[in-house]
């Protein structure tokens, strides 16, 4: 699939077969991105939602990150719908030690069965760290001529660094994201979705009281601060659900593949394959689609 091709399909409104790879309890944003994804039925056929890892204040370990998001990948399901059916799978315990060697989880052989047994194009949405992707990119080499991966991580290329929390997790996951030729969308963080901020005024007057669900996301958020008065959060992990569901609202281009070094940097050749790169988020429909369909689910 070539670029042009890939984008005519995610601006073709038809519903996408999607993988959802997220480390749900890293931070606030995961919860809206799943809530997001599971209330867009016409644009998204869920297929499995992946628990990814992750290592913060919020967790002890990357295995612990990855618990964590597991288990609140089914406290967001059942907001959404008590009798959601969606299979979630157990994913990587450590990140990457280098570019060989895969670390074996549930969730990576979910991607490989589930890309490797349709007859359709499988859509893997990436929202933490991007190590279950590229450890079943390792296993499982063909993978690549059969999916598309939209990866919310890194900053903008004209940012000094691409340190992003995502990104730096896993240095050789990225890089084997970025060097698969795997069909690859990308929203930076730093420089690009850091235009999709919300408050929490402006959370509380769309979503708050409309039912338990957004509760429950306008509660997280009011928690993440101990310094509310004029703050203001960026929702990241929306954007790579609005790739699927209001491709409209993201301003992409086909340009080459950057190379990322070790240090977390990009580095660039004019003759690298290409790939999709987000450059600019347009909030405002983003947001009214999302506020919509949460306070009406």
């Amino acid at each position: 699939m070539n670029m042009d091709e890939l984008k005519a399909a995610l601006l073709d409104g038809k519903k996408k077969k999607i993988i959802l790879d997220t480390d749900t309890y890293n931070e606030i944003d995961d919860q809206f991105a799943l809530a997001y994804a599971m209330l867009s039925p016409d644009k998204v056929d869920l297929l499995s939602i992946n628990a990814a890892p992750f290592l913060n204040s919020r967790s002890t370990s990357a295995a612990d990150g990855m618990e964590k998001s597991y288990q609140e990948i089914f406290r967001i399901m059942k907001l959404v719908d008590p009798n959601a059916d969606i299979p979630v799978y157990r994913g990587s315990t450590a990140f990457l030690t280098d570019k060989n060697t895969p670390v074996e989880s549930p969730a990576c052989d979910n991607i490989i069965n589930t890309v490797m047994n349709s007859d359709e194009l499988i859509y893997v949405v990436a929202i933490g760290a991007i190590t279950n992707v590229a450890s079943a990119i390792i296993k499982c080499p063909e993978i690549v001529d059969r999916m598309v991966v939209v990866w919310l991580g890194g900053h903008a290329l004209h940012w000094q660094n691409t340190a992003e929390f995502n990104l730096r997790q896993d240095v050789p996951a990225a890089q084997i994201i970025l060097d698969s030729k795997v069909p690859f969308v990308q929203i930076p963080c730093n420089g690009v979705c850091t235009h999709f901020s919300t408050s929490i005024p402006e959370l509380a007057y769309y979503l708050g009281g409309k039912n338990e669900l957004c509760d429950y996301l306008v509660d997280i958020v009011r928690s993440y601060t101990k310094k509310p008065y004029g703050w203001s959060k960026v929702v990241w992990d929306v954007t790579a659900i609005a790739a699927i569901v209001l491709p409209e609202s993201l301003d992409m281009v086909t340009i080459p593949t950057p190379i990322l070094t070790p240090d977390c940097r990009y580095a660039f050749d004019g003759a690298r394959h290409p790939y999709i790169y987000v450059r600019h988020i347009r909030r405002d429909p983003l947001f009214a689609d999302m506020f919509t369909k949460l306070a009406n689910k």
